[in-house]
């Protein structure tokens, strides 16, 4: 893929990201109870005998493993993209921009109605990160150890 390829894919990234935090905060529970709705439906799940203090849990888990996989995600767009690019640094570069992305997105979030900036959000979108840091590190590894073991076979041959 060509690196504007990637570019393009980090800002579609952000952009859902940023409409997702301009949801008031109805818009947002009601997003997150449809998240449940699903996984009630996928897992065969009977949510509704749920005590009203564990559905809050629920819908709380729910809505921070969005912030850790769509910043998880975010990070391992632009860490594609400065690899094309050639970036040194690319890892740090990328983590550094994703967190930047993070702050910025909670200080929007402060101005939404019904929604506020947590200090807590940014450190769980940074825990995200990271995990996507994580993530692609070892996919870099595998294919490099993939493609090594290739051709050191193709040498015997």
């Amino acid at each position: 893929m060509k690196k504007y390829g990637y570019l393009s894919l980090c800002i579609v990234c952000m952009t859902a990201i940023f409409l997702f935090s301009a949801q008031n905060g109805d818009t947002s529970n009601n997003t997150s109870n449809f998240v449940i709705t699903l996984l009630e439906q996928l897992f065969h799940l009977d949510i509704e005998k749920l005590s009203p203090s564990l559905l809050e849990m629920l819908s709380f888990v729910v809505r921070k493993c969005a912030h850790m996989s769509e910043y998880a995600l975010l990070c391992i767009l632009w860490v594609l993209y400065m690899k094309e690019a050639h970036f040194t640094k690319a890892y740090m570069l990328a983590y550094g921009l994703t967190v930047i992305y993070a702050v910025s997105d909670e200080i929007h979030q402060a101005f939404v109605p019904g929604r506020s900036a947590q200090l807590s959000d940014v450190c769980i979108d940074a825990c995200g990160a990271a995990i996507g840091l994580l993530m692609i590190c070892l996919w870099c590894r595998w294919r490099q150890r993939k493609y090594q073991t290739r051709a050191e076979n193709s040498d015997h041959f």
